[in-house]
């Protein structure tokens, strides 16, 4: 039913649920399965300033994705990593699109509570222009 699935991840608590969920759907479909993390940009600090906290947020961001590979393969499941910036949520529908997922996981809460209530949740922008089946996993 599912060739292309792609997995949402931030770091937060219920990461792990969501790759769970995506390992247990891309074992069961033997679907080529695809881990992507966003580094929120638009951010209002100096271009320069910026800059320097994305390069850095980035290198953490490479460990992280490194650490959720390696917990994948503990399941029994490869997967490719992405590493994109922008918004989280158009961010990850144009990496759908990109590799022709035909299901997102994406978790229902996530990190940055604070900026969520004031932009809306990444997990329903996904949900609700996602052209493809979402999974929306709960903790």
């Amino acid at each position: 039913m599912f060739r292309k699935i792609l997995v949402a991840v931030d770091g937060s608590p219920i990461t792990r649920n969501v790759l769970t969920a995506a390992a247990d759907l891309a074992r069961h479909y033997h679907a080529e399965l695809h881990c992507i993390y966003i580094i929120e940009t638009g951010w209002s600090e100096e271009e320069i300033a910026r800059e320097l906290v994305i390069r850095e947020v980035e290198e953490e961001s490479g460990i992280m994705l490194a650490g959720f590979e390696r917990e994948l393969a503990r399941m029994g499941v490869q997967a490719v990593m992405h590493l994109k910036r922008g918004h989280p949520g158009e961010s990850i529908l144009a990496a759908a699109d990109d590799i022709g997922a035909d299901l997102i996981v994406i978790g229902s809460v996530g990190k940055g509570h604070i900026s969520r209530m004031l932009s809306g949740s990444v997990s329903t922008h996904v949900f609700s222009h996602s052209p493809v089946a979402t999974l929306v996993v709960r903790p």
